[in-house]
């Protein structure tokens, strides 16, 4: 196997792993909350940067007009400390799952059932809910980053065409996940349950890799948070 493929088949494998993650947590194994400020200290201050780096003021779960049920999950043996918000904005019904080293944004069938539109219409509608979702103000300071056309967090239109249930495709697949210096220098796209969904990684250039999943409510765990 080459070098080039053992790193896909390593990144895929983190993509799955995660998705995966999320499956586990039932819908009743989140706690919801009635004020975010109920949520674990740490993972509530990193919520607040990384929704607002990533998301659209209108369509940010923090956003005061947006209104979100918000709930999290603490770790088990099997699944990570997670975060949920829930709420509808721009249109579209929509599910943040919160992963300390992601997140996993879900489109609910009932606003963009994708999987019954085909060819162009698919890929359109992909790249419409890219653009509502994301923000591109959002520049990278990483050097030597192959550019990518069209909105951040969107696979190019002739991959999007063929998404189906359980394909994944990236906005850059060239760029190694665990090096990224800005979240939107790769992001992922795909098909899981009839849903589509865009999985955005928690990366700044000052730290290389990932941390701990397991440890995010650690701080309400020692009783400080």
């Amino acid at each position: 196997m080459s070098a080039d493929a053992f790193h896909k088949q390593d990144v895929d494998a983190k993509i799955a792993g995660w998705l995966a993650a999320v499956a586990r947590v039932s819908p009743e194994g989140f706690t919801p909350v009635e004020r975010f400020d109920d949520v674990p200290a740490q993972a509530r201050a990193e919520s607040f940067y990384w929704c607002d780096s990533i998301f659209r003021d209108e369509l940010n779960p923090h956003g005061e007009a947006v209104k979100a049920r918000h709930a999290f999950h603490a770790a088990t043996d099997d699944t990570p400390d997670l975060l949920r918000h829930e709420y509808a904005a721009g249109g579209l019904g929509l599910t943040v799952i919160e992963g300390r080293n992601f997140i996993l944004v879900q489109v609910d069938r009932a606003s963009l059932d994708i999987l019954s539109l085909c060819g162009p219409d698919r890929a359109a509608a992909v790249r419409r809910v890219a653009e509502a979702l994301f923000n591109t103000g959002v520049e990278s300071s990483a050097v030597g980053i192959p550019v990518t056309s069209g909105p951040a967090a969107c696979p190019d239109a002739a991959g999007t065409q063929e998404l189906e249930e359980g394909t994944v495709f990236s906005s850059n697949p060239a760029v190694d996940p665990d090096l990224l210096t800005c979240w939107k220098d790769r992001t992922e796209c795909g098909v899981q349950g009839g849903r589509l969904y865009f999985l955005c990684y928690k990366k700044s250039s000052q730290r290389v890799g990932f941390a701990n999943a397991w440890q995010w409510f650690d701080d309400r765990r020692a009783g400080v948070g």
